[in-house]
């Protein structure tokens, strides 16, 4: 903070308004640290002190008063909220996110007996895949992985197939905790076609994963895409090696979909993993909390400020006064406990 206060700040107007005898109102306030330099005289020991008004309540949407006494060029005010805490005021605040996810699905039904694949599809992760969808041993590997389901967290077009223009919205489901480990997670849609029956077409589109910053939801945004998981079709032998006959299983940026076979009523059990990018939980970084700066006219040594809180919750408040031009510092705080 000792720094801030060889920092310039726009006094030559207020200068100007004194010397003019023009009068100066009783608060003013500039969003910026940026305070350009100013000759001072030499005036004397720094003096500061904050108190809130007696009269002020401490409840949500009210207005809060602090009276400041002394002879301080310049208050910094933190109030505790939301990027303007003191504690962050040199370090850069992180915070965790978690994470939603979020897509479009449904099925078409096929002539004939299509009942043993009604439910075509169930979604899994896994956080030890090693990552291979596109080598020889590429189904060795995703067969060695260890996938966890996750379908019951999202609605899914269950029972007799609507067509595939008829989507079931998943919902928002919190899938958080598949990234509590070190590595990265990959999620993965296992799609498979019962031996001697016919095929059922499985389709997602528009999945994406929100990042949700808890403690304020504004920063929350997308972290991936449907385009951006980049889902990739990893099949067993007996759908890979169907020759003509190979079922149109394929992704893009907008769609994922599994088309078994159109009869297999004499093939054998087809299946398919159409498994994501690796995919990593990140933090948000908010950057550095910045202060109010507070400029005005001393009336005998005395000035007031006001501020309002649209949340409750306890408040660590810090006030900062300093001359310009001066290594002298003083900080206050105090603790604010704001009701409902």
């Amino acid at each position: 903070m000792k720094q801030v206060a060889k920092k310039y700040i726009v006094l030559l107007g207020i200068f100007f308004m004194v010397l003019s005898c023009k009068e100066m109102p009783e608060d003013f306030t500039i969003h910026s640290k940026e305070l350009p330099m100013a000759a001072q005289e030499d005036k004397g020991t720094l003096e500061f002190d904050v108190t809130v008004d007696p009269s002020s309540t401490l409840r949500v949407g009210d207005k809060i008063t602090f009276l400041f006494s002394g002879n301080a060029d310049v208050v910094e005010f933190y109030s505790g909220t939301f990027g303007h805490a003191y504690d962050y005021r040199d370090k850069d605040r992180f915070y965790d996110v978690g994470a939603h996810l979020s897509f479009q699905s449904s099925k078409a039904p096929s002539t004939g007996n299509s009942q043993p694949n009604w439910e075509p599809a169930e979604l899994f992760y896994s956080t030890d895949f090693n990552g291979d969808r596109t080598s020889a041993n590429a189904y060795t590997s995703v067969k060695a992985a260890t996938w966890i389901p996750i379908t019951d967290r999202f609605n899914l077009p269950r029972g007799t197939p609507q067509g595939l223009t008829a989507y079931v919205h998943s919902g928002a489901g919190d899938i958080t905790d598949i990234f509590a480990g070190d590595g990265p997670v990959y999620l993965a849609w296992h799609c498979t076609t019962q031996a001697a029956s016919n095929r059922v077409q499985f389709r997602v589109i528009e999945s994406s994963i929100q990042g949700a910053v808890a403690d304020n939801s504004s920063l929350s945004t997308e972290l991936y895409n449907q385009s951006q998981l980049n889902f990739q079709w990893v099949l067993n032998s007996a759908a890979a090696n169907q020759g003509s006959r190979l079922p149109t299983d394929y992704t893009s940026a907008t769609t994922l979909q599994w088309d078994g076979i159109y009869d297999n009523t004499s093939g054998p059990f087809k299946e398919g993993y159409a498994i994501s990018e690796p995919l990593e939980l990140p933090q948000f970084n908010a950057g550095r909390d910045v202060s109010t700066t507070i400029v005005g006219r001393w009336d005998a040594n005395r000035m007031k400020y006001t501020f309002t809180y649209d949340k409750a919750g306890e408040y660590e408040v810090a006030f900062i006064a300093y001359y310009l031009g001066s290594e002298q510092e003083i900080t206050k705080t105090l603790t604010l406990n704001i009701v409902e």
